[in-house]
């Protein structure tokens, strides 16, 4: 009885472990692959040249509502925002501009109609209802657009690429501080926007041929193992 049990005891035991390697197996091999990423900085992906494309879309529109910021801001800290504003996005844009002129990515020339729409309504504003429409669409816009440029930040192969997003996140973190700071953006407002998550159509939560290949073949291994371990231990108990 004692022995059955073990024998019991340890078949299960092999089950757990052959349930949990091809997990393991799957995520070595995700790490592999992460580990030794294609690093091309003479061409980029359909992914960058849309990422170019968004920042420029926000530089079209940013650098006169800075602008705008200075001139009709009635507290420091709203002034301070669009001034810093104006420099940043001003620098961001010629940088742009360069990577784009490099990968012959065309660029927009004029913002969106949404964005259109938001320097309309910033413009007609005077007083302390600038102050608050300005810095609630503008901490609305930098909170939307920061999402992306971490995943282009994570997910892009063209070191080049990375380091123009690791300039864009600081840029756009900063901007999102002063904003707070001048006291009229709050949650109720609703023009705080969350973090996207990663959908399906991005390669880094797809499983690769190579990794489906190593879960199984660790699987099976792992599951023959299993199999023979019960087969000896009756044996042993049959003989005894």
């Amino acid at each position: 009885m004692r022995r059955g049990l073990t024998r019991w005891l340890v078949a299960g035991f092999l089950l757990m472990l052959g349930l949990a390697f091809p997990a393991a197996g799957i995520a070595l091999a995700q790490d592999r692959q992460a580990a030794q990423p294609a690093d091309d900085t003479a061409t980029i992906s359909k992914r960058d040249a849309e990422f170019l494309i968004l920042i420029r879309f926000a530089n079209l529109w940013e650098i006169p509502m800075g602008k705008l910021g200075t001139e009709r801001g009635t507290t420091d800290a709203v002034k301070t925002a669009g001034a810093t504003m104006l420099r940043d996005h001003t620098k961001l844009n010629v940088a742009v501009k360069q990577l784009a002129d490099k990968y012959k990515v065309a660029l927009p020339d004029k913002p969106k109609s949404s964005h259109q729409g938001w320097m309309n309504e910033i413009s007609s504003k005077t007083g302390q209802d600038f102050d608050k429409t300005f810095a609630t669409r503008l901490r609305g816009a930098h909170g939307s657009v920061f999402s992306i440029i971490a995943e282009e930040r994570a997910g892009t192969h063209n070191s080049t690429m990375r380091d123009f997003a690791t300039q864009a996140n600081a840029i756009v973190m900063t901007h999102m501080t002063l904003l707070e700071k001048t006291g009229y953006v709050s949650g109720p407002t609703g023009h705080f926007s969350e973090a996207g998550a990663r959908g399906p159509d991005y390669p880094e939560n797809a499983l690769s041929s190579g990794s489906l290949l190593a879960g199984g073949v660790v699987f099976l291994v792992v599951a023959a193992g299993t199999v023979m371990g019960v087969k000896v231990l009756s044996g042993r108990g049959t003989a005894k």
